[in-house]
């Protein structure tokens, strides 16, 4: 009776018709007094099943609806009761009170995310974590992705990102306010509450739920956005669940360009809670079946199941979106640190306008659940930090453990592309129950591990300017231990699956978002887009976007033989090479020069902060610094190639002293090095030698490569993940492929639209460019940047085939040698261009190319 006089206002379809009574969504509060199906359910339930209840007194006959019915007195109780219930119905008229309508549509730009004021409610507990599980044969994802109103399958054997679970105690329940959860669209049957023996009872989508309130502008809240920080946060009831082992995600729409978070404080239950992670997608996600929560104020957040949909799905598909936070374990609140955050933001460049939180539950929910709940809040800064942080993932999601084994290692390995280097500013570790331990190597050196059946946190180093090099394969391992399993173990989403995980937090001055998976040849890069347009750089896209910032011409500086930006590490400091007062010529000089020919440029600051390096050098023509800084060049009149340490120090040399020559102990006018993370280096041999040279670490001689037919190998760099190297054919206006482990080539570029090709750099990804000088002809001077090629592993340069975007650069008219920076604060390319004239005199020209 009771249900069929309150029920809820909610159409409802049931599986079985008996099972309206039991309905979480039917509400037996007054305050939802209204006229309600529950009423036609009821009477339809006693009518079907009715019959077959014992009679009142034992007097029965057969009925015509095949059960039995009682005597008189039993119709006529029947009768008056509902005759009760139809008055009660009506009465239930003059007491109902207004409601909002249903939510039954879903807009993330009318959702509401406003900032809270920090509370003292909150109560923390120690640890922290995060996850990847991924799919396999037997736990494949499929799910669709829509485009308008047409489906596409698609089958996602990608990695299903995960993040462990934690403990953070909730709450006053005083403070508590009533959320209730409507089913939007076509959402499925919900599971929401526990059996007798502790298993899912199946139940409809809907089902109230008391959550905490979403904060909202505190007392002193606009003072400290004034002051360029404020705080939000995000939040999914643990009344959602409907199974074991089910992920929810939010997303939350960042008003700014740009912003910095600066901090994340979990707040969560570790016995309802395994995990949660916070991602940023390129695009408003728009899950196909979203579910409305709807707070007591009318505030509106969408959930979606993102197991069966990506984390970042949206109308035009999904991306694989960034994680930037992960929880598990009971994990305490993270700062950043001064000067230092992940920069998030609708801005070119940034693309991470909207911010995920994904939760694992891994129970459905139940009386017990209800007022529990994953959250995450966020601090914010107006702030660019000169630190950016990034989350480089390590995950192997393809095996299967054997059980009663004492000890079974599974890795996860790629090869790092990049020019440079990072800073490990912090790490984490996941997996479950046999996992044992989780480390990360480079090499043959350990950099880090961690045990995962401890407090799962991101752990700060002790060094922060630990320093890990890109272009090596960096491998993370698993240890787990199954003498306890009796069957294999599987790799999965659940908490009963096995995980292998390593969360890297690397510093830098450009973001490094990437992910390996299993042992692939590369990660899977979310690089910042630093591509020109190939082939169609006119006049008119380039006004505006190429400026001259800054023009470099100090006393003492000559001719400008070599630039390297980044000197010991620092992004605003370039290492300038010059001639002093010296010139090239057609003979060699015999002495040293008697000045200083290193300059050390801070370019953020525009002054000269250093100089050193009298009486080194006789004729400076090639430099290169490694990814430990030290220093490398070439002179063309010593004949020798050099290796100094960072301070400037003399390690060793290659060649002969003052002899020209041909064969392995000489070289002849030698014009670069490029040096491979293993030690071993290359000098391009030059002048008057057609050929590269290869050198152990020790600087003894490996190998020769003839370069048949080049004409002044004037440049080279080396790609160490394809083991390519990329020589500067000058005179015949294009670049060869070598393999540089046998010199065998691949198929030239040819540039000779644009000129004899000077140099060659790379940017901080190792996106490779060349400076090219059409000198002959129109005197101009042409920045190309390489694009494409595919060198994902060895070999591939055989089959590189690359577009050329082309930018001409003003008012250049010697160039010798350049350099390439991305600004990622201006999304923006820096590009230095050093000149050899006229005369004894050089300078140096700073581009500024806007991407945006």
């Amino acid at each position: 009776i009771l249900v069929a006089v309150f029920g809820g206002e909610s159409p409802i379809s049931f599986h079985r018709l008996d099972e309206c009574l039991f309905d979480p969504r039917v509400s037996l509060t007054p305050s939802s007094l209204s006229p309600s199906p529950s009423l036609l359910c009821v009477l339809l339930w006693l009518w079907l099943v009715g019959g077959k209840m014992q009679p009142l007194d034992g007097v029965t006959v057969t009925s015509r609806f095949g059960g039995r019915r009682a005597n008189r007195d039993y119709v006529k109780w029947l009768a008056v009761l509902a005759g009760v219930v139809c008055f009660a119905w009506v009465v239930s008229f003059l007491f109902r009170p207004s409601f909002p309508k249903p939510t039954t549509s879903f807009d993330l730009n009318q959702a509401r995310w406003d900032p809270m004021e920090k509370s003292d409610s909150v109560e923390q507990s120690s640890g922290e974590d995060a996850a990847i599980v991924g799919d396999d044969s037997r736990n494949e994802t499929v799910f669709n992705v829509s485009a308008g109103d047409e489906n596409l399958n698609t089958s996602d054997d990608v990695d299903v990102l995960e993040a462990t679970r934690g403990a953070l105690q909730g709450p006053d329940a005083n403070e508590t306010k009533v959320i209730s959860i409507v089913a939007n669209g076509n959402g499925a049957a919900a599971n929401s509450s526990l059996d007798d023996e502790g298993g899912p009872r199946e139940a409809s989508p809907g089902s109230e739920a008391s959550v905490p309130k979403n904060g909202t502008r505190g007392a002193n809240e606009t003072a400290a956005e004034e002051e360029g920080r404020w705080t939000k946060r995000m939040m999914i009831p643990a009344s959602v669940a409907t199974v074991e082992d089910q992920y929810f995600c939010t997303a939350m729409p960042l008003e700014r360009e740009s912003q910095a978070i600066k901090s994340f404080t979990p707040r969560a239950n570790v016995e309802f809670v395994h995990h949660m992670v916070v991602y940023t997608c390129e695009e408003e996600p728009k899950p196909r079946n979203p579910r409305t929560i709807v707070t007591s104020d009318g505030q509106e957040h969408v959930v979606w199941d993102c197991l069966e949909e990506p984390v970042c799905i949206s109308s035009q598909g999904y991306d694989f979106g960034r994680i930037i936070y992960a929880w598990a374990l009971g994990a305490e609140k993270f700062d950043t640190g001064p000067d230092t955050g992940f920069v998030v933001g609708s801005r070119p460049g940034i693309n991470a306008p909207y911010i995920v939180l994904q939760t694992h539950f891994l129970k459905p929910a139940s009386a017990a659940t209800r007022e529990e709940f994953g959250e995450v809040e966020f601090e914010f800064s107006t702030e660019f930090p000169q630190k950016i942080l990034s989350i480089d993932l390590f995950a192997n999601s393809r095996f299967v453990l054997p059980p009663k084994e004492a000890k079974v290692e599974v890795e996860a390995r790629c090869c790092m592309q990049g020019s440079s280097s990072a800073n490990l500013y912090a790490y984490r570790v996941h997996a479950h129950s046999f996992a044992r331990n989780i480390s990360l190597s480079i090499g043959d050196e350990m950099i880090a591990s961690g045990d995962p059946q401890l407090p799962h946190f991101f752990t700060k180093t002790n060094d922060p300017n630990k320093k890990l090099n890109f272009g090596s394969d960096w491998m993370a391992t698993c240890t787990y231990d199954t003498e306890d399993s009796d069957s294999p173990i599987y790799v999965g989403q659940g908490h009963n699956n096995e995980m292998c995980n390593m969360y890297l937090m690397l510093s830098s001055h450009v973001p490094l978002f990437s992910t390996c998976q299993s042992r692939a040849a590369a990660p899977l890069l979310s690089y910042p887009d630093c591509k020109i347009p190939p082939y169609v750089v006119t006049e008119e896209y380039l006004e505006g976007r190429l400026t001259v910032k800054t023009v470099l011409e100090v006393p003492g500086m000559g001719q400008v033989a070599g630039l390297h930006m980044g000197f010991n590490g620092s992004a605003h400091h370039m290492l300038i090479f010059h001639r002093a007062d010296r010139e090239m010529l057609q003979y060699d000089h015999t002495g040293p020069i008697q000045s200083d020919a290193f300059m050390v440029w801070d370019t953020k600051k525009n002054r000269v902060t250093a100089q050193f390096g009298r009486g080194l050098s006789v004729l400076p023509h090639g430099l290169t610094i490694d990814r430990d800084f030290n220093i490398w060049t070439t002179d063309v009149d010593s004949q020798l190639a050099y290796k100094y340490d960072p301070t400037g120090k003399l390690i060793f040399t290659v060649g002969l002293q003052g002899h020209r020559g041909s064969d392995k102990e000489h070289l002849c006018r030698p014009t670069e090095v490029a040096v491979s993370n293993s030690g071993e280096f290359f000098v391009s041999d030059g002048y008057c030698n057609s050929r590269v040279m290869k050198y152990s670490a020790a600087g003894e001689v490996m190998e020769e490569f003839a370069l048949k037919g080049a004409f002044v190998p004037h440049s080279l760099v080396l790609d160490d993940c394809s083991a390519t190297l990329f020589v500067a054919d000058r005179e015949n206006s294009q670049i060869r492929l070598v393999n540089a482990n046998d010199g065998t080539e691949g198929r030239p570029i040819n540039l000779t639209s644009y000129g004899k090709v000077y140099s060659l750099t790379k940017d901080e990804y190792g996106n490779i460019y060349a400076l090219a000088w059409d000198r002959n002809f129109s005197r101009k001077v042409y920045l190309l940047q390489l694009q494409g090629g595919n060198l994902s592993g060895p070999f591939s340069y055989e089959f590189a085939s690359y577009d050329i975007a082309a930018v001409e650069l003003p008012g250049i008219q010697y160039p010798h040698d350049f350099a390439v920076s991305y600004n990622f604060a201006e999304h923006s390319l820096h590009i230095f261009v050093g000149e050899t004239g006229p005369g004894p005199h050089g300078k140096i020209t700073l581009f500024d190319f806007s991407l945006l």
